[in-house]
């Protein structure tokens, strides 16, 4: 009723970024998720906002943050920010290392992860380019490597759709021993059948064109 609004964070700087005072970017109209359920579509015309304060908040078994943000003072100002993202300049961003390269027990920001390639580290064998990054069920996060498809069996024609497929290699140095951001190369050392495990993507819904509704018949 005051204008709070309640965030959903994607940062692991809660604290610097929603209970202290800080200038953030917030979108100037919501772009929704892609069809994959993320909220990685590109973000628009942004606005420059101050965060005021912030709260950490229990619901439903789930820490939430409350925010207040200035100029927005009552429910029908923060109701038309529902569905924005907000973001923060990467210069505004700490340093997480000192070096370019690294390992899976360093610190990375998500998006210097995303486009890397990974290859064998004993062998330098290409395996596949990260595509995402997505917080694991335990401590480790999850790098999703897309990975060439697997070669049609002699005599098989290749099918009409080929869709993408992809692994996910835990961030831990056992596994990712060597990340050069310098070279866009992530070597990786997977323990035996970690690589067999592939998903692939869903296949896209063929769209059907539909005309107007036929004429409605007179009654007599």
């Amino acid at each position: 009723m005051k204008g709070e609004v309640r965030v959903m964070p994607f940062t692991d700087f809660v604290e610097e970024r929603f209970f202290s005072p800080c200038t953030q970017y917030i979108e100037d109209q919501a772009q929704g998720r892609t069809a994959g359920g993320d909220y990685d579509k590109p973000p628009g015309t942004v606005s420059k906002v101050r965060i005021i304060a912030g709260r950490e908040v229990t619901s439903k078994g789930r820490n939430e943050c409350v925010i207040k943000i200035k100029g927005v003072n009552d429910r029908n100002a923060s109701e038309a920010l529902i569905g924005r993202r907000l973001y923060v300049l990467a210069s505004d961003r700490p340093e997480l290392r000192e070096e370019q390269v690294g390992s899976g027990d360093d610190e990375f920001y998500s998006s210097e992860l995303e486009g890397l390639e990974v290859v064998m580290q004993e062998t330098g064998v290409y395996v596949g380019k990260v595509v995402d990054v997505f917080r694991g069920a335990g401590t480790h996060d999850l790098l999703k490597v897309n990975v060439p498809p697997l070669p049609t069996p002699e005599g098989e024609e290749p099918p009409k759709f080929q869709p993408e497929e992809h692994v996910f290699v835990p961030f831990v140095k056992d596994i990712v021993p060597s990340v050069d951001l310098t070279k866009g190369v992530l070597e990786i050392t997977p323990p035996p059948g970690l690589l067999d495990l592939r998903q692939k993507a869903q296949k896209p819904k063929r769209q059907r064109a539909r005309g107007p509704p036929p004429p409605k018949k007179k009654q007599d």
